[in-house]
């Protein structure tokens, strides 16, 4: 029994639940937003996309074993731990995202299955070799961010050209860049060890710190132009947004001076907070008006 407990969960460790559970609740902010309820097919848009990125996932601990083993963070993952071979792990890959991408073919719209296949080409095609190669490769790989609310929303039936779903979309895609910036900070150390090409090479950490200061802003800024774009209707809601908003900035504003470790997790539980609060309002906001 015990056997098969470790099993499960090191094949459930291959998803990386957060970032799973993270991208398949943002696209069911974006159906709730097109539908205004809990229509038919929301569940089956939920889990299609949570199957879809789980895949994903372990698609991508797949494609970064050898890297994997070389960092503090990864070296304990199923893979380089010796849990689980490269071809358990693939088969496991392929499974979730054929039956994640079967499941939005047949219960939702032929548009949110190319999205959420499009979402993973693009970050198990594009953006994990692109890692390799260029620092920079955080650019077009916040486009990962930015799709899965999209999924959600064509869903529902929405039209992917609708002014609403782009901006939303877009405040996904600016938010992704200090996530990212955060997440070299906390570990850039790591990257450079494994051979990845790493910014914290090329900039001081106070000037990541103040590029991070710079897209967070851009971000609060976003949030903050939502209601004049008619995606949030209510005045409580938008004066939580700006409440937020102000508060996340103010935090980051001397943030660039400092060093410590501790800080920038703190930076990076708030900047993910935010979002949560954010997909909470919009879905709120959607549902109660």
């Amino acid at each position: 029994m015990a056997h098969l407990y470790r099993y499960f969960i090191a094949y459930l460790r291959l998803t990386k639940p957060i970032i799973t559970l993270s991208v398949s609740f943002s696209a069911f902010t974006g159906f709730i937003l097109f539908a205004g309820s809990f229509a038919s097919g929301w569940f089956q848009a939920y889990m299609g996309v949570m199957l879809i990125a789980a895949g994903s996932s372990a698609l991508n601990q797949v494609q970064e074993a050898d890297f994997d083993k070389l960092m503090d963070r990864t070296r304990q993952r199923p893979i380089p731990s010796g849990e689980v071979s490269k071809r358990q792990a693939l088969a496991w890959a392929i499974l979730l995202s054929v039956a994640g991408a079967g499941l939005l073919w047949i219960t939702t719209t032929p548009m949110a299955t190319l999205l959420a296949i499009l979402t993973l080409l693009w970050y198990n095609g594009v953006y994990t070799p692109l890692k390799r190669i260029t620092p920079w490769a955080i650019l077009p790989g916040a486009l990962v961010g930015a799709i899965p609310p999209a999924i959600g929303w064509t869903a529902a039936g929405g039209a992917i050209s609708h002014p609403h779903i782009i901006i939303v979309a877009f405040f996904f895609f600016i938010g992704q860049i200090p996530h990212f910036w955060l997440i070299l900070l906390r570990h850039g150390g790591d990257y450079e060890k494994a051979g990845f090409p790493s910014i914290t090479k090329k900039f001081s950490h106070n000037q990541i710190s103040r590029l991070t200061f710079t897209w967070t802003l851009a971000t609060a800024i976003t949030a903050i132009f939502l209601p004049f774009f008619g995606i949030i209707e209510s005045a409580v809601f938008y004066t939580v947004i700006i409440i937020l908003s102000l508060a996340l900035t103010l935090s980051f504003i001397r943030w660039p001076g400092i060093q410590k470790t501790r800080q920038v997790n703190r930076a990076f539980m708030l900047m993910n907070l935010y979002f949560l609060l954010m997909m909470i309002i919009i879905i709120l906001d959607s549902l109660l008006t």
